[in-house]
């Protein structure tokens, strides 16, 4: 059994609380956050500080504040002794989130990144697909996300929509898609991208929408995303194009096999499921690895691909507005 005590008590950080609750591993033994109700059961703080001086009980502290703060809460919580389970993402650039990792070896301690559906059986089912080459050479990996995030979702706090807080939306709406890339496959690289703001200006410091080009191994791959989407989420799915077999998965939480064709591989038993929640899932990993001392699917360093990708291809995109700018400059110079 190892304690835990969850920093940030917003949407996610109730989230883990539940999950946590579940877990048959894993104890809740405080909550931190500066506004909190008076019932809840266990011990509470409204300062990291306090919580950083006075606690002698847990072993991981769930960070769950806003993107932008995850460095520094977590280099403080592992400076103090505590391991770390951090919500995705780890970081918002990959010198902060090598910097995690470098304290943490420091101080012989764990950092976890929250990336549940890893545990999806139907995310599970097409890794082993591919472990054991039931596809044979991959030719491509497309991705696709049209969700909707209206404005109302971005007055419901105030850190939402904002650069260095929120990060944007391949971080905070669509991480968990990239992040299954970097699962399935050994490595996954951005070579461009560009993206638009169709319905969030004025809203939103960065653009809604956009369109990724990488390579998955020897694979060519396509990610589209939006959150431009009218009314509500639409649907998000990944599909896999290979030599024995075509793979499609889908839902919200990749918890769907929509599409399955493959060669010499009788896929008798329907792996779909009606699951969505997988954080207690991994809530007893972290906790089982702790108890273990064996490597885990959440470890830290797995979390920092996942933020490279993100910030080439931001970085790509950006790069794509200037030189836009610059020949249109050109063109009526």
């Amino acid at each position: 059994m190892k304690n835990f005590s969850i920093l940030g008590y917003g949407h996610i950080g109730k989230v883990h609380e539940q999950a946590i609750l579940e877990s048959e591993n894993a104890q809740l033994v405080s909550i931190i956050d500066f506004e909190l109700p008076s019932d809840l059961g266990v011990k509470t703080y409204t300062a990291l500080e306090s919580f950083l001086q006075e606690d002698t009980e847990t072993d991981v502290v769930v960070i769950a504040t806003p993107n932008g703060l995850h460095r520094e809460h977590a280099i403080r919580c592992l400076k103090a002794g505590k391991n770390v389970f951090i919500e995705k993402p780890i970081a918002l650039n990959v010198e902060d989130a090598e910097e995690i990792l470098a304290v943490a070896k420091e101080k012989g301690l764990r950092v976890f990144s929250s990336m549940q559906l890893r545990f999806s059986p139907v995310v599970q089912y097409v890794k082993k697909l591919l472990e054991n080459n039931a596809l044979g050479k991959i030719h491509m990996v497309n991705v696709q996300c049209y969700w909707n995030r209206n404005k109302n979702y971005y007055k419901l706090r105030e850190w939402h929509g904002t650069e260095d807080m929120d990060g944007g939306v391949l971080f905070t709406q669509f991480s968990h898609f990239v992040d299954i890339l970097n699962f399935w496959f050994d490595e996954v690289t951005c070579i461009g991208s560009r993206s638009f703001n169709f319905s969030h200006e004025n809203v939103t410091e960065f653009d809604d929408s956009g369109y990724v080009d990488f390579n998955a191994g020897e694979a060519v791959g396509h990610m589209t995303y939006t959150t431009s989407v009218f009314n509500k989420n639409f649907e998000s799915n990944i599909t896999i194009i290979a030599e024995k077999g075509t793979v499609k998965i889908g839902d919200q939480y990749l918890n769907q096999m929509l599409y399955s064709d493959l060669k010499n591989v009788c896929c008798s038993k329907n792996v779909s499921t009606e699951q969505k929640n997988f954080h207690p899932s991994a809530i007893t990993e972290v906790s089982d690895a702790l108890l273990r001392h064996n490597p885990s699917i959440l470890d830290g360093e797995h979390a920092v691909d996942l933020v490279k990708f993100i910030t080439d291809a931001n970085h790509f995109a950006h790069q794509e507005k200037l030189n836009s700018i610059k020949n249109y400059e050109v063109s009526h110079s």
